[in-house]
């Protein structure tokens, strides 16, 4: 089984002030809380077995390695935000097993918010849960949904 990486990237030029050089927001499409993996941990972690069996380092792995989307969590996406909001989603295959200090595809202290692919009153078209996370742009820290992201957008566009 093949596991993918999925992230938009999303102009900013209307976002930038004089302080921040960069010219887009990048959004990590992640699957937030899966229960179990993919695929067992021994074949997605490299060196699993030796990992300490309990404490927080072990957690921490799982956690992210369950981030990975599979072939068709990929296509459900795209489809998702294609169709909701005009978003092109990037993916990138993962070499497997993932090397311990390889599996964080962005760096967290850069995370300014994260997104929630609907409403309360949405129904949620996806078969898991996708969260995006977002980095590049400091002022978009209290973003939680798309809604809120392109309202944002349109706002600084306005100006």
């Amino acid at each position: 089984m093949t596991l993918y990486h999925a992230f938009s990237l999303i102009d900013s030029s209307r976002l930038l002030s004089g302080q921040n050089p960069e010219n887009f927001v990048k959004v990590n499409w992640v699957c937030y809380l899966r229960d179990e993996p993919l695929i067992p941990y021994d074949r997605l972690i490299e060196d699993f077995q030796g990992m300490p069996q309990t404490g927080k380092e072990k957690l921490w792995v799982q956690r992210r390695a369950n981030y990975l989307l599979s072939q068709e969590e990929v296509e459900e996406l795209k489809l998702y935000l294609e169709k909701q909001y005009s978003f092109t989603v990037q993916v990138e295959a993962v070499k497997l097993p993932l090397k311990v200090e390889q599996i964080s595809q962005f760096n967290e202290q850069d995370i300014t918010g994260t997104i929630i692919l609907r409403d309360r009153d949405e129904p949620f078209p996806l078969s898991v849960g996708i969260i995006g996370m977002v980095s590049g742009h400091r002022d978009l820290v209290d973003i939680q949904t798309v809604g809120e992201l392109l309202g944002e957008i349109d706002r600084w566009n306005q100006s």
